[in-house]
């Protein structure tokens, strides 16, 4: 295997039987035939809402993050460990890629303390603040595909709920891996809709403000900032069809970069953005 692990996070129309997931594992295959060591971090946040919504549970999102209580942990619990984590190891081991589910509590995986403005209004909702990555580096020297489960523990051993792209840009970069960040959007987009080709850390905090990123989209970038500021080697925002055989297709997707771009993203002027809110 390539000493440079892959990243790959998928969400939860790449991880629903009728959805892209025999897409996922078949990418999956392909890199594993380039001799690319691969780990998977899911959501599915759709199939969570759903199964909340059975059980007559409410759900909230704060900038795209899920307001978690007691009784919606154990939904989270149930669905993202032991559902959609079981059918993505089943479906990667069914095409012969030798796979170990794990959550983010598997041997303290992802540490976090509590998520929010101010911390702790999200409820049990976890800031991951880095992650030990060596139980996964375990297991890809054994031949072994990890799938992730983005769940976190604190210090005193209690479980998380945890964005899955913000999950996976921590383990990005405590495996200095490339970073694969799958949504349903072919692109990132700025202001005006257009799509966003790359876009430099410096720009960042400048396009969040402009309002570009909204909802599910905030995660995704501030996941993408901070792995790349963090220590991945590379950060990758697009749809699945944006992938080819070993990685992106060329002008698929939206690359992340260290340093500004020579041409900054076109932001639209104050007064259309305080139109937009």
């Amino acid at each position: 295997m390539s000493e440079m692990p892959l990243v790959l996070k998928v969400g939860g129309r790449e991880t629903a039987p009728s959805g892209a997931l025999p897409k996922v594992v078949d990418f999956v295959v392909r890199l594993q035939r380039t001799g690319r060591a691969v780990v998977v971090v899911h959501g599915g946040g759709e199939e969570v809402t759903a199964r909340a919504a059975e059980l007559g549970l409410a759900t909230r999102k704060v900038d795209g993050q899920r307001v978690t209580d007691g009784a919606l942990l154990e939904v989270v619990l149930e669905v993202l460990a032991g559902r959609i984590n079981a059918r993505l190891v089943h479906a990667l081991s069914e095409a012969g890629v030798p796979s170990v589910g794990i959550s983010g509590h598997s041997a303290r995986l992802l540490p976090v303390t509590l998520a929010g403005d101010p911390p702790g209004s999200l409820g049990l909702v976890g800031e991951p603040t880095g992650a030990r990555v060596r139980i996964l580096r375990s297991l890809l020297a054994e031949g072994y595909t990890p799938v992730v489960a983005p769940i976190g523990t604190d210090q005193d051993g209690g479980l998380y709920n945890v964005n899955a792209d913000l999950a996976a840009g921590a383990i990005a970069a405590g495996l200095g891996a490339e970073f694969l960040l799958i949504t349903d959007v072919p692109h990132v987009r700025d202001a005006s809709g257009a799509p966003v080709r790359s876009i430099g850390l410096p720009e960042v905090p400048e396009f969040l403000s402009s309002g570009a990123a909204r909802d599910g989209m905030i995660p995704k970038v501030t996941a993408a900032t901070r792995a790349l500021a963090g220590g991945a080697r590379s950060v990758w925002v697009g749809s699945i069809a944006g992938l080819g055989d070993a990685g992106p297709l060329d002008g698929a997707g939206t690359v992340f970069l260290p340093a500004a771009r020579v041409r900054p993203i076109p932001l639209l002027p104050r007064k259309s953005r305080e139109a937009r809110r």
